[in-house]
C-alpha cells in the first residue's frame, strides 16, 4: 500500500485546478458550438486568437499562483456569467443549448471555489513573489491557452461579427 505524504500531493496541482480548466474549456467549446466560428477577415480572427489565447493564459496563471488581482477578475467574469446564464433562463431561454450553459458556468464556479480552499493554494499564496521551487503549472496553462484561442476564434455572443473585428473571447 502506498501513502502519500501532504508535500507530495503539493509537488502538483490539486484535481479541483484541473477540473476548472477541463469546465472552462467544455463551457468554450459549447459556445462555440451554439454560436459557431467567427465572420470576421481571417486576419482579424487569428489575431483575436492569439490575444484572447495569452491573456486568458496570464490570468489562469496568476488563478493558479493565488494572485488576488487576477483571481478577483476571475470571480468577476464568472459571476457575470452566472448572472447572464440565469437571466436567460429567467426571460425564457429553454432548450438543450440553454440548459448546457447552466452547467459549465455553475462548474467553474464551484471549481475555483474548491480550488481557493486548498492546501496548494494556501500554499501559494504564503510563498507570494518567490518563484524558486514551484511546482509547474504548464499543463494547465495550456489548456488556458486552447481555452482562450477558442474564444478568439467562436464568434460573439451579441451577433454582431463586423469583417474588421479585433476582440478577447472569454
Amino acid at each position: 500500500m502506498t501513502t502519500f505524504s501532504a508535500a507530495a500531493q503539493l509537488d502538483r496541482p490539486p484535481p479541483s485546478a484541473w477540473a476548472l480548466a477541463w469546465m472552462c474549456l467544455a463551457g468554450q467549446v459549447l459556445a462555440l458550438a451554439a454560436r459557431g466560428p467567427s465572420r470576421s477577415d481571417p486576419v482579424w480572427v487569428l489575431l483575436s486568437m492569439v490575444l484572447s489565447a495569452a491573456v486568458v493564459a496570464w490570468v489562469s496563471a496568476g488563478v493558479l499562483r493565488a494572485r488576488t488581482g487576477r483571481l478577483v477578475l476571475v470571480w468577476i467574469v464568472f459571476g457575470i456569467q452566472l448572472l447572464l446564464v440565469v437571466a436567460g433562463l429567467a426571460t425564457g431561454e429553454s432548450g438543450l443549448a440553454a440548459a448546457l450553459e447552466v452547467v459549465p458556468a455553475v462548474g467553474q464556479a464551484v471549481a475555483l471555489w474548491c480550488f481557493c480552499r486548498t492546501d496548494w493554494f494556501r500554499q501559494e499564496r504564503e510563498r507570494g513573489g518567490d518563484e524558486a521551487g514551484r511546482p509547474s503549472v504548464a499543463g494547465l496553462v495550456l489548456v488556458a491557452v486552447v481555452v482562450g484561442a477558442l474564444g478568439g476564434f467562436t464568434a460573439p455572443a451579441t451577433g454582431d461579427n463586423p469583417p474588421q473585428q479585433l476582440r478577447v473571447g472569454l
